[in-house]
């Protein structure tokens, strides 16, 4: 089964490392033996997620970067690509919800802001290591999307829309490069106990798993799990798929 499941020895490239599920999927591919290459926004984070990978035996770097900006990104890949030679997964969680105003509160700079934060800055990664992909004829793609993105009954305006446009983005880039060994697949997310998300009030949160039909929050490991699976030679058979984690939320 190895053939089909082991990443050993892959270069694995994770936006938003440095917390929830793309730090629990940092930590699931250092444990499979992958290289991992951490990226966030903030060095002591990112320091913290490489230590808890290399202090296990594995082998990880942190790269700073803004994913929203073309000249950080640029950058960062360089810095990998240079380093390792090359990146065999790329798993897109940098991105993240605001508040949700009424219609008539929301401006066109903040549709544009969340655009840049959500979409943006998975396609500018995207662009930057699918080459090296194409190279080898090899690849594995997970966008995190959200529920939000499949029904319109949570998030903001903006939030939702965007995360629709990643599932878009997504499918369209499955079909483009499906040719090359590269599969390009999505996760939607419902509520899971990230940062962001624990730092609403425990009555809050409470209420919202009492709406869930497993009667509780997701958790950011059981999230890695379903993007380690997205990303094994096993699923090169899927791609194109949206893989709604989200504890019976939507079953749409």
């Amino acid at each position: 089964m190895d053939e089909l499941t082991s990443i050993e020895g892959q270069v694995a490239v994770v936006t938003g490392g440095t917390a929830g599920m793309g730090e629990a999927a940092c930590i699931r591919f250092g444990a499979a033996g992958a290289k991992v290459a951490v990226i966030g926004r903030t060095p002591e984070k990112g320091d913290a997620v490489v230590k808890r990978i290399t202090d296990a035996g594995g082998e990880a770097m942190f790269v700073k970067a803004e994913c929203a900006d073309e000249t950080e990104v640029k950058a960062a890949t360089k810095t990998i690509l240079d380093t390792w030679g090359r990146a065999d997964i790329l798993v897109n969680t940098a991105g993240g919800f605001f508040d949700a105003p009424a219609l008539e509160d929301v401006t066109a700079d903040g549709m544009r802001e969340n655009y840049d934060w959500n979409v943006i800055a998975k396609f500018l990664i995207t662009r930057e290591l699918v080459p090296t992909m194409k190279a080898n004829k090899y690849g594995r793609i997970v966008n995190i999307s959200s529920v939000a993105g499949r029904t319109a009954s949570a998030g903001s305006i903006e939030y939702s829309t965007n995360e629709a446009a990643i599932i878009g983005m997504t499918r369209r880039l499955a079909r483009e490069l499906a040719p090359f060994g590269i599969t390009v697949n999505a996760i939607a997310p419902g509520l899971v106990l990230t940062p962001r998300v624990l730092r609403h009030p425990p009555e809050v949160l409470e209420t919202r798993a009492k709406a869930i039909p497993v009667g509780r929050l997701g958790k950011p490991e059981e999230l890695a799990h379903g993007i380690w699976y997205l990303c094994t030679p096993g699923a090169a058979f899927t791609t194109g798929s949206v893989l709604d984690i989200n504890g019976g939320a939507w079953t749409g």
